[in-house]
């Protein structure tokens, strides 16, 4: 990969701060994991007099600082980073919290005067910062209760074929427990269904001017820095890490347990699997959610600038 302060940043697009407004622009790098998104922002924050924000829905949690590949002391330059490691891994944290989170910290950033970048790979958040989230109602706790309920009673698979009969199409692609009993709620709550509301208007974008910048590389090198960056990940204590997850009996539907890397760790720490085999599949894992996210910002991203790696 060829590293970040090779690139000539003022060939590719004019980074003068004559160009940028701390109170009314943010600029969002965004692309798929391990291809060098956080050192090409170190690199222009340290142009434009920046500050980074945290788009990646890993790296948000305090308790995976080596297995989300957080950047470390020695990363960040002196560069201010926002948004990182700040949620314990028991919240079932969402997009919508994030999002609530980051707006937050950009009314604290303003007061610096200096230009927010926002980092990441996670096409949920980027999409949330630019189109808002779905204006889903908030559900009582009696419903989120007779959800559990009716979940506890019949299992998983009926309860999986209950919400498919409501919700086909949500249920093709959000099939774990969290999620239907998200589902579920929800349709107690407003007698209609996940897709029905994620059709009406968002809401909350962020109202910025933004500039976009997608990193690009070659997918056969993305693949080889991801499985050479497992392999120190695991030498720096990851199993340590997921260990410590282990041992609190951490929920399994969570997000953070479902992580790249955890899911895995967490089978061979139940002596489910061998080690060599949750090393391999956490690699495999990394290569499919790769083609995913090259897939989704296809699809869903437009960026004004492509910067190739």
């Amino acid at each position: 990969m060829i590293m970040s302060s090779t690139i000539n940043f003022e060939k590719i697009l004019d980074i003068s701060l004559d160009n940028f407004c701390w109170q009314k622009d943010v600029i969002i790098i965004a692309g798929p994991t391990c291809v060098g998104k956080s050192a090409i922002a170190i690199a222009l924050a340290k142009k434009l007099n920046g500050v980074i924000l945290n788009a990646d829905s890993v790296q948000v949690y305090k308790d995976l600082k080596i297995l989300s590949a957080r950047p470390c002391e020695e990363e960040l330059q002196g560069i201010p980073h926002f948004l990182y490691g700040y949620v314990n891994g028991s919240n079932n944290f969402s997009v919508a919290n994030w999002l609530l989170d980051l707006k937050t910290t950009l009314k604290k950033v303003e007061l610096s005067k200096k230009i927010p970048i926002i980092v990441g790979g996670s096409g949920l958040y980027i999409n949330a910062v630019l189109n808002g989230l779905s204006k889903i109602p908030d559900v009582s706790e009696d419903n989120k209760k007779l959800s559990l309920s009716k979940f506890n009673k019949i299992g998983f698979e009926k309860f999986k074929q209950l919400n498919s009969l409501i919700d086909r199409e949500f249920v093709k692609v959000n099939n774990d427990k969290q999620r239907l009993l998200r589902a579920y709620s929800v349709f107690l709550q407003t007698e209609k269904n996940m897709t029905f509301w994620h059709g009406q208007p968002r809401e909350g974008k962020l109202e910025k001017n933004i500039l976009s910048i997608f990193i690009n590389s070659e997918r056969r090198l993305i693949y080889k820095n991801c499985d050479f960056r497992f392999d120190k990940m695991l030498e720096k204590g990851a199993l340590a890490e997921v260990k410590s997850l282990w041992e609190s009996k951490i929920d399994r539907s969570l997000p953070i347990s479902k992580s790249l890397g955890v899911k895995w760790l967490l089978e061979y720490l139940d002596k489910s699997i061998s080690y060599k085999d949750a090393v391999d599949l956490s690699k495999r894992d990394t290569r499919r959610f790769v083609k995913r996210q090259f897939t989704w910002f296809k699809n869903n991203f437009i960026p004004d600038k492509i910067i190739n790696i």
